[in-house]
């Protein structure tokens, strides 16, 4: 019993000198670890106010700490090979690793900026390069897209080894909060975000070899551009309301033909019954058009009905791609260069005008596409290919230090599903679109899934006006069952439009009647369904369950739907959950709110995003 007890002393005693001693090598590594987080950020900021000197000055700063860091680190790190605060500093050492790579990752990045500081807006370094005209800047883009192809590479080998660190570390030694602030859900983010950037930058050559092409280069390519009118929304993105065919050939863009689609279905005729969700919320309509032929919220299962029936009756039948675009593209550009004239067409800005609350170019298209007039009006929505040339050609000629800022606008588009693309013939083509998370794709995914799609079947432009909000509560019972309750909150706050066709007022804002999806696991059960003027609806598509509802909204009201369900597999205990949100293309970036076993949060969800708990 005594030898027991002095066995018990000797351990506690060295149980608490190595506290100590963790202790103290922990405080002494606890400034310089502030001050390499502080020159880090400050390095990132510098790089986002485009001032390349300054941030290379503040990462050089951060490479101090870190050798400073490694250096103290040294007194414990023979302390991972021990049990209980081995895993610990195990975890620090790969962090640690993890940083070096990080900052040889940060000069990597800035050396690859250099040669093009000025193009990409960069302060602080001069490239000399004398780039004045549209053709120059096209064929400067074109003539350096194989020099940084290498770079990019050598980049994402290094963000793979940082992956490859990170990865050791297992989320779920750390609590789920320290001090209110969220531990574990932010280390099984950040790696979930490495691996994303890992991925991208995967992508990145393959998309460097589609660019040329798309522009043109060195063949030209003929485009259909289809304008998804997102004020009245549909399964891949709004109306389909207008399109064009653009023809491109060494960058230089060259409108072929621009029309309402109207002129198209008067083409196609009566040529296919509709389907069942027409017949059902579209009222007398009995016929599928080509204008609503995007039901699906798979953006390429939408084109791959319209575009064979497309070819039925369009002049240019034979395309070598499709480009999907709504009003936010052009919004977000007008921003950024002003005013654009339109010749025979106006004049069109981003100015918020009374008339609509909204942009005047929105408020202008809509107003000459849309109101009623005891006159035919040709070809009423033909200003979409006239517009977008005119704009293009304002952003090509634009100063360099604008660039910057239009590929952000560009890249943001994408991403939030403003701008899709389609290839119906290059399967190439398609997989790198694809990768790069452009073509609007519903995706697998192990673990929970959500995508909330709204159509709108009623004809009034409300969906400029309606907002949602969505929150999710995440149950997991002590047996591993997750339950979820989504409660989707519409809010309608403008006044109701003069809807009435006869005194020929413009209308912007009428009754919205609203087919809800939504996508789920494979496999998931309903429970209830709460506000919806249909019974429970349940049915499967790509390869997802789908729950329906169906609500009414007025202008200046509000109604709310929920959805409660059990999900098809369980949670173990300990594991991390993991949550996948797909974004429908074409809609505002909503406020989302997730809750999951007293953790919450919350964001505008700007495009597909993955959590992890």
């Amino acid at each position: 019993m005594v030898k027991l007890k002095i066995s018990l002393l000797i351990i506690l005693s060295i149980f608490l000198l190595l506290t100590v001693y963790v202790a103290i090598g922990a405080s002494l590594i606890i400034k310089p670890a502030k001050a390499f987080s502080a020159n880090l950020k400050a390095s990132a900021a510098a790089v986002q106010t485009k001032d390349l000197n300054e941030s290379e000055t503040k990462l050089k700063a951060a490479e101090v700490d870190y050798q400073q860091i490694t250096a103290r680190f040294r007194l414990i790190s023979w302390i991972r090979f021990i049990p209980l605060y081995g895993a610990y500093v195990s975890d620090a050492y790969h962090v640690l690793n993890a940083a070096g790579d990080g900052l040889a990752t940060g000069q990597l990045v800035l050396d690859s900026i250099k040669p093009y500081a000025d193009i990409l807006g960069f302060s602080g370094v001069e490239t000399q390069l004398n780039i004045q005209s549209a053709e120059e800047k096209i064929i400067f883009v074109l003539d350096t897209m194989d020099k940084i192809s290498p770079q990019l590479e050598t980049i994402g080998r290094s963000v793979a080894k940082i992956e490859t660190e990170v990865k050791y570390i297992n989320p779920r030694r750390y609590p789920q909060s320290l001090f209110g602030r969220p531990i574990r859900s932010q280390l099984a983010s950040a790696q979930a975000s490495l691996v994303a950037a890992k991925d991208s930058l995967a992508n990145i050559k393959p998309l460097l070899t589609l660019l040329p092409k798309l522009l043109g280069e060195p063949d030209p390519q003929k485009y259909l551009l289809i304008f998804q009118n997102d004020a009245e929304m549909r399964g891949s993105g709004g109306f389909l309301t207008a399109y064009a065919i653009l023809e491109t050939h060494k960058g230089k863009i060259t409108p072929l033909l621009s029309q309402d689609i109207y002129e198209l279905d008067n083409l196609f005729g009566k040529r296919l019954p509709a389907p069942d969700p027409i017949t059902k919320y579209l009222p007398l309509v009995y016929n599928w058009h080509l204008r609503d032929m995007n039901l699906s919220p798979d953006f390429k299962v939408s084109m791959d009905v319209f575009y064979p029936n497309y070819k039925e009756v369009a002049q240019y039948k034979d395309v070598n791609g499709i480009i999907s675009m709504d009003t936010q593209f052009p919004v977000d550009l007008l921003k950024v260069l002003g005013p654009v004239g339109v010749s025979e067409w106006g004049t069109y800005s981003a100015d918020i005008v009374p008339e609509c609350n909204c942009p005047q170019i929105v408020y202008k298209m809509e107003d000459y596409a849309t109101r009623p007039t005891y006159y035919i009006k040709a070809n009423r929505k033909g200003m979409i290919g006239p517009l977008m040339h005119s704009i293009l050609l304002n952003v090509m000629n634009s100063p360099k230090k604008l660039w910057p800022q239009f590929m952000e606008i560009a890249l943001k588009n994408i991403q939030a599903k403003h701008i899709m693309f389609y290839f119906p013939d290059d399967a190439g083509m398609q997989q790198v679109a694809e990768n790069f998370n452009a073509t609007g794709k519903i995706k697998d995914f192990d673990g929970d899934y959500f995508h909330l799609n709204d159509t709108n079947f009623a004809g009034a432009k409300s969906n400029l006006y309606v907002n949602q909000a969505v929150d999710q509560e995440i149950n997991v019972a002590g047996d591993g069952t997750i339950t979820k309750t989504v409660t989707i909150t519409y809010t309608n706050p403008q006044p109701p439009s003069d809807c009435n066709l006869e005194s020929g007022g413009l209308c912007l804002n009428g009754l919205l009647r609203d087919w809800v999806r939504i996508y789920v696991p494979k496999g998931s059960e309903l429970k209830e369904v709460l506000g919806s003027d249909i019974g429970p609806t349940t049915s499967e598509d790509l390869g997802k369950t789908v729950f329906e509802g169906f609500i009414e909204l007025r202008p200046e009201s509000k109604a709310k739907l929920i959805f409660k369900y059990q999900l098809p597999f369980k949670q173990a205990s300990g594991q991390v959950y993991k949550l996948l949100l797909q974004k429908q293309p074409g809609v505002k970036n909503f406020n989302y709110t997730i809750k999951l076993n007293g953790q919450e949060e919350t964001f505008a969800l700007d495009a597909d995003r993955e959590l992890a708990w």
